[in-house]
């Protein structure tokens, strides 16, 4: 049977008017700041506070803090998640059906190649292949500082990280890098990032915004447009992302906490997830309101040339170069004039949104005594992303070999560390980032041509990826860090080869 609910959160900013949002997140953590810790973590996004998770999970013993900029989670673009990150939720912190009732469900992939014209629809859908959530990030990185704490991790907010004086037998590990303020690691004997790599050719930008769906049903030739599958929408240029989830956004931080800590409280009991009021019922319990709303945008060439008249599409470059493809193509023009309505200010300020220069790669990602991982250490494209998705893989790799590292005699601690960090080197740097590329490519110029769309598509899910339905609910474990890339390019050379494929 479930708990009673209790306000403790709501209660502390009752009682403290004055307290900010990150005092109220840092006031979760279960014990008081030492400054000592056995491994330091910079970011508190998904793949730092996963890599935080499983690093405890199977090393109990160490003190491991985390050290966020931000006073507190806010939304980010990245909203849908595949099979790794639902095995590594099921396996590292709770079964699935208890993340359902905070995200919305993603069961599978469609895809519909629209030709220039708006006569030809080509689809192939892949519901079912690969089940999963569709994250509103504010509450996913929520979720998972408070688990973290739970578990006996300390997450602190509005904190910067200064590697530079760190101790010589503390473990550093960066998510962020020097985008979001973050000193890159510079021990005595480690090695900064080093200035950003590219790869050779077209890199890709996003633009971006969000919507809430209308009354009208999307043309017939969308076939299954309304299955929870994330969809996208593929052309010459690159693809279009259709996401919906659910949003938690106009929920107060401190009923969100409170509304987080039942959930968390009741799985640490093993009350069965049956018994868990549903999603409508917690928002009303906790006062926290949600709605549905949908994620679009365009991850496109930078290759393509734009029209001189493009002022004529909007007031800002974002919002004219997103204007501008949905305009190009009759079929999605027709979709989003008639299906969507546009959410303006939605996530603060901006209504559209834009990052350009996607694909990159930082060239040093691990040293004696650190390991990089999600964003500091690089990045593809949303489509087959180190995002989240095989992101997922770098943060269980770089745990075990954190606790590699601890495990290790001290009289052969600086050796283990050099080879980690060549090891760690080698997978990201060397292996994953390169064949990410490869493998968005491959996909981008199958858009090119519906043709090699329809024949090409089938074979890549049959001979590469093939059926994975059965590890829906399954954990992530050690032979899944190489997931997709390993089963579509072949084996990698270096020490982790998995056995699965």
């Amino acid at each position: 049977m479930a708990s009673v609910p209790i306000r403790r959160f709501t209660n502390l900013r009752h009682d403290r008017p004055d307290i900010s949002d990150s005092m109220l997140l840092n006031s979760n953590n279960q014990t008081e700041f030492t400054g000592v810790a056995d491994v330091v973590v910079a970011g508190a996004g998904i793949i730092g506070l996963c890599y935080a998770i499983h690093l405890k999970n199977i090393s109990p013993h160490l003190d491991i803090d985390v050290f966020e900029k931000s006073s507190s989670p806010t939304q980010k673009i990245g909203e849908s998640t595949l099979s790794s990150f639902s095995r590594f939720v099921n396996g590292d912190i709770i079964p699935h059906d208890y993340f359902l009732r905070l995200f919305g469900l993603k069961d599978g992939l469609q895809f519909y190649c629209v030709d220039g014209r708006g006569l030809s629809v080509t689809s192939e859908d892949i519901g079912g292949l690969d089940l999963s959530f569709q994250l509103d990030r504010r509450m996913s990185e929520l979720f998972l500082t408070m688990w973290a704490q739970k578990i006996g991790i300390n997450v602190y907010h509005s904190v910067g990280t200064d590697f530079k004086v760190m101790l010589e037998d503390a473990f550093a590990i960066s998510t962020n890098g020097d985008k979001d303020g973050v000193a890159a690691p510079n021990q005595k004997s480690g090695t900064a990032f080093g200035k950003r790599e590219t790869f050779e050719g077209w890199n890709c930008d996003a633009y971006w915004a969000y919507f809430q769906e209308t009354d009208v049903k999307a043309e017939d030739r969308l076939d299954h447009w309304n299955y929870p599958a994330t969809k996208h929408i593929c052309f010459p240029e690159g693809w279009g992302w259709f996401i919906k989830l659910i949003s938690w956004e106009k929920s107060p931080l401190r009923n969100l906490m409170d509304l987080i800590s039942y959930v968390i409280d009741n799985a640490k009991r093993n009350v069965a997830a049956c018994d868990i009021p549903s999603t409508k019922v917690l928002s009303e319990m906790f006062d926290c309101p949600y709605e549905f709303i949908t994620s679009i945008g365009w991850a496109v060439r930078n290759d393509h040339k734009f029209p001189d008249n493009l002022e004529e599409y909007g007031a800002t470059e974002s919002e004219r170069k997103f204007t501008y493809f949905k305009r190009k193509y009759p079929t999605l023009e027709r979709l989003m004039d008639n299906s969507y309505a546009i959410l303006p200010n939605y996530y603060g300020k901006k209504t559209y949104f834009v990052r350009k220069s996607m694909a990159f790669q930082s060239p040093v990602v691990a040293g004696e005594g650190w390991l990089a991982i999600g964003n500091s250490a690089g990045f593809t494209n949303p489509l087959i992303s180190p995002g989240i998705n095989a992101g997922i893989g770098g943060a269980f790799y770089a745990a075990m070999l954190t606790q590699e590292i601890f495990a290790a005699p001290e009289e052969s601690s600086r050796a283990v560390m050099k080879k980690s960090a060549s090891a760690f080197q080698a997978y990201h740097h060397d292996f994953m980032m390169p064949r990410l590329n490869q493998m968005n490519r491959y996909w981008y110029n199958m858009f090119r041509d519906h043709r090699l769309f329809e024949a090409l598509i089938p074979s890549f899910w049959a001979v590469g990826t093939q059926e994975i339905d059965h590890l829906y609910g399954a954990s992530f474990v050690t032979e899944d860090i190489n997931w997709v890339v390993v089963s579509v390019l072949g084996p990698p050379t270096f020490k982790h080869t998995p056995k699965r494929f």
